[in-house]
């Protein structure tokens, strides 16, 4: 008989949440859920890929400028198509406190123009540049919304959690269905993921999956749970295409040290020292047992080939930070090696090796520590003992012990040489002699 009671009653529950499901939560302008801490001034750079054969190809970057005031949020977007002059520009500005929009521009490679302004009625032009034919805008607003441009800012300030779901009221002048650009942004999916960074390693991010009514886009943002950064936006139009938008990091920035440029390409341009060296490979063909032996075992000098490319880097505090910074993110799960900004790869030297004696040389250098590198490949020849046979000593039938055979053998096998060498310019004017040798 209990058991009959608990299936009414759970078949009660079930039957009422089908009748009267979950109301979704509506957010509106000045709702008192978005945490304004989190929308502050800021910039960043997301790149931009379509899906193609199954892999990503970057085919633009996607620059966002947020400045925030005590009366307006205002944004500038810039999505800058590579290898081309095709640049989609949009601004729009919200009040900062209700986030209503206030006006909104558009401009399309000068394919066509769209300027709104938001009160009461929204009014504004649509101009097509290619026909030039301009529509004039009027509509009168019936109740508050976002303009759907700031929407994504709205989203990484709400309370996200695990199964959160809401509305969001938007205008889109530019939906699908010209008679539905009052439509809402559907929040259908919040979960816990994980992205991977390529400089940061891991973070623990809100996976939100979101439909936009106008468009018939679905998208998933991955937001950060904590300072709720959008990292990667991924999106799957309404005909099916894939883009993919993913934050490039411009704002990491792990140096203490401080870069001057000018100063830099001083200490390699200005100065009067030069370096002269030889570049080779030279190891020691004992292995096994015979290691540490017969020393004077050593292969002859081979050098690194002519056309073989020296480096060498300023090795100033700045450039002493870069590398410990990396020997610090080999350690991160799945983080990868801190590039160099491009003003300071800017100040590396290079030269080459010029004849067949493995030399090389560096000119017009100032006094200070300076990082010599090279990798070129060799051929690692090498002899290795080892045991081969065994046979037992017996005197007048008793066992006395065991002779062991040993055999050498040699073996070639190709090598690849990775050398650097720290060299100190103490007084401008000096050549200095160095070798960058690989001894194994």
């Amino acid at each position: 008989m209990n058991k009959i009671k608990q299936f009414l009653i759970i078949t009660l529950i079930l039957n009422f949440q089908l009748c009267f499901p979950q109301k979704q939560t509506k957010i509106l302008p000045d709702d008192k859920s978005i945490d304004k801490t989190f929308l502050k001034s800021d910039s960043f750079t997301m790149g931009y890929s379509i899906k193609q054969n199954g892999s990503y190809v970057e085919i633009g970057n996607y620059e966002t400028k947020i400045t925030v005031s005590d009366k307006r949020f205002d944004v500038k977007t810039a999505l800058i198509f590579h290898n081309s002059n095709i640049r989609w520009e949009d601004h729009f500005i919200a009040d900062v406190n209700s986030f209503k929009p206030i006006s909104y521009s558009s401009n399309r490679s000068g394919d066509r123009n769209l300027t709104l302004s938001f009160a009461n009625t929204i009014t504004g032009e649509f101009q097509n540049n290619k026909n030039g034919k301009k529509t004039p805008i009027k509509v009168n607003s019936k109740e508050d919304f976002f303009d759907i441009s700031i929407y994504p800012f709205i989203l990484k300030a709400l309370p996200l959690e695990s199964g959160y779901k809401a509305t969001i009221p938007v205008y889109d002048y530019e939906a699908v269905d010209a008679n539905k650009r009052f439509c809402n942004i559907v929040i259908k999916e919040v979960k816990t993921d994980l992205y991977i960074s390529d400089l940061t390693g891991e973070h623990k991010v809100w996976k939100v999956s979101v439909f936009e009514e106008s468009t018939k886009h679905n998208f998933q943002y991955f937001i950060d749970k904590i300072n709720r950064k959008i990292w990667q936006i991924t999106i799957v139009s309404n005909k099916g295409d894939t883009i993919l938008l993913k934050n490039k990091e411009t704002d990491f920035n792990p140096f203490q040290n401080k870069f001057d440029k000018e100063e830099t390409l001083k200490l390699v341009n200005d100065g009067n020292t030069t370096i002269e060296g030889v570049a080779f490979a030279r190891d020691n063909e004992n292995e096994g047992m015979l290691k540490g032996m017969a020393v004077l075992n050593i292969n002859k000098k081979q050098f690194a080939p002519k056309g073989t490319t020296i480096v060498l880097m300023p090795y100033t505090a700045y450039f002493k930070e870069w590398m410990e910074l990396n020997k610090k993110q080999a350690k991160i799960k799945n983080a990868k090696t801190i590039p160099l900004p491009k003003d300071a790869f800017e100040c590396f030297k290079f030269t080459t090796i010029y004849d067949d004696n493995g030399h090389f040389e560096f000119t017009n250098l100032l006094p200070s520590d300076y990082l010599l590198s090279t990798s070129f490949g060799y051929n690692h020849t090498s002899k290795r003992s080892e045991v081969t046979g065994m046979s037992d000593v017996y005197i007048g039938g008793n066992y006395v012990g065991s002779n062991v055979y040993t055999s050498v053998f040699s073996y070639s096998v190709a090598g690849k040489a990775n050398v650097q060498k720290v060299v100190n310019v103490v007084k401008n004017g000096d050549k200095l002699q160095v070798k960058l040798k690989k001894t194994l």
